[in-house]
């Protein structure tokens, strides 16, 4: 049974690579059916804490470490990156601040953070009580998860 899948998976692969692009109804091509387009998407960190205050953050996934990055009060910080196949991006961040600090998902495959971020970009601001995604949906920019007190 274990033997299946990597099997079938590869069958799969390879007739996406050869199969030829045949248009179909409303533009949408065989191709695009056997091998969808990846999603790519924008994750934008931003210090909206005081003025005086630095925030400091670390992002990562899986396959990539964005390294380390201090952000002066109103800088930002974004990267670009497409959904892999499996429909299994995760980014994760660790933020700290004077007084406090967190960890967080900022990207993982959902359908509601999808609305939320317009399908295209998601925007996180750390403020003084915690940190917030722009929704874009409803134009504001909501509380997601609050500073956990000390290091």
């Amino acid at each position: 049974m274990n033997c299946i899948k990597p099997f079938l998976l590869t069958i799969c692969f390879s007739l996406a690579l050869t199969c030829q692009d045949h248009v179909l109804a409303g533009g949408t091509t065989t191709r695009d059916i056997i091998n969808p387009k990846i999603s790519e998407w924008q994750v934008t960190v931003v210090n909206g804490l005081t003025t005086d205050e630095t925030l400091f953050i670390h992002c990562k996934s899986k396959e990539d470490d964005l390294g380390e990055i201090s952000l002066k009060f109103r800088d930002r910080f974004f990267w670009n990156f497409g959904e892999n196949m499996l429909h299994s991006t995760l980014f994760w961040c660790y933020m700290s601040k004077d007084d406090g600090h967190m960890n967080v998902n900022v990207f993982w495959d959902d359908v509601i953070l999808f609305h939320r971020c317009g399908w295209k970009n998601c925007v996180w601001t750390a403020k003084t009580d915690g940190l917030y995604l722009w929704n874009s949906a409803s134009g504001e920019d909501v509380l997601s998860k609050k500073w956990e007190v000390g290091w």
